[in-house]
């Protein structure tokens, strides 16, 4: 049973990793979302500003201000709410690279086909049901990560609903993948 969950995993990973970087890098609507292009001027501005006014790694967010401080802003109530996440990476070849997308790839669907092959004999009996058991899994963090961050902050909804579905195809195609190689339990 042990290899029998490893090897679901290791194929729901592959599955995993190809649809992420297919969805995200290959399919041009997530860029269309998150990429609106400034003109050069006003990059540099903002650089400029950036550079100025943040010097450590962190989330900066200019969401509100207390009601005595809003008058010294003029039309403090029409001005746009954000928030900025800073990491000190630069364009330049010296930028950081890290390893946790392939290690998250790795370890959720091996936790996922761990989680199936603990569950009951009768979900565990047919396919569609083992299929629909990976894919409740994926649907609650969609609910959790994706769904909530739309009722907080200043998170474009598109971009937000885009990030659900992509997970929901993502955790079906897991499903799919992980339900074939874990076959019920034979007695």
């Amino acid at each position: 049973m042990k290899r029998d969950v490893v090897v679901a995993g290791l194929l729901g990973a592959v599955v995993m990793f190809t649809w992420l970087f297919i969805s995200n890098a290959m399919i041009p609507y997530k860029s269309s979302l998150i990429h609106r292009q400034l003109p050069v001027d006003a990059q540099l501005e903002i650089h400029l500003a950036l550079k100025s006014n943040i010097t450590e790694n962190g989330t900066y967010s200019v969401p509100y201000l207390p009601n005595e401080q809003q008058e010294a802003i003029a039309n403090y109530r029409s001005q746009p709410v954000y928030s900025i996440t800073y990491q000190g990476v630069t364009h330049g070849e010296g930028s950081p690279m890290t390893l946790t997308p392939f290690f998250v790839a790795l370890v959720v669907p091996m936790l996922a086909a761990w989680m199936l092959s603990v569950t009951t004999d009768r979900i565990r009996s047919v396919y569609l049901f083992r299929v629909l058991f990976v894919v409740a899994i994926g649907v609650i963090i969609a609910l959790f990560d994706d769904v909530l961050q739309m009722s907080f902050g200043p998170q474009p909804r598109d971009y937000l609903t885009f990030l659900a579905l992509n997970h929901l195809v993502c955790w079906t195609l897991l499903g799919l993948v992980i339900a074939w190689r874990l076959k019920p339990r034979t007695t």
